[in-house]
């Protein structure tokens, strides 16, 4: 194994482990939400980052379990974000994506759960 596939890897597995935090995160969000509450609007934007996330994994790619029990959507979203900073992926992506889990933890840390 070469340097730069175990870099492709080791990102692959980091990437999976974000669309699973994001996609429990939406989950929760969605939980017992009122149909025109702000935190619908929240999971759909968790929901959205989740998805062009995802795009960067290989379509076979298996997403192995990371364990998110006993945490908020908040600690969910700063996990993410923490998971990025060792994601050696072009910093156009990273800024973007690390913008986008900003703007979601802000909004999230503002609604009343």
């Amino acid at each position: 194994m070469t340097v730069s596939s175990t870099i492709v890897e080791d990102s692959h597995q980091v990437i999976g482990e974000i669309v699973q935090l994001l996609h429990q995160a939406s989950e929760q969000t969605w939980q017992g939400a009122a149909t025109e509450s702000p935190r619908v609007s929240l999971g759909l934007g968790i929901y959205l980052v989740h998805a062009q996330v995802s795009t960067l994994l290989p379509t076979d790619y298996q997403v192995l379990l990371v364990d998110v029990v006993d945490r908020t959507v908040v600690q969910l979203l700063r996990d993410a974000e923490h998971r990025t900073r060792t994601l050696p992926l072009p910093e156009t992506a990273i800024s973007e994506l690390v913008v986008a889990l900003w703007d979601l933890i802000r909004e999230a840390s503002h609604l009343d759960w």
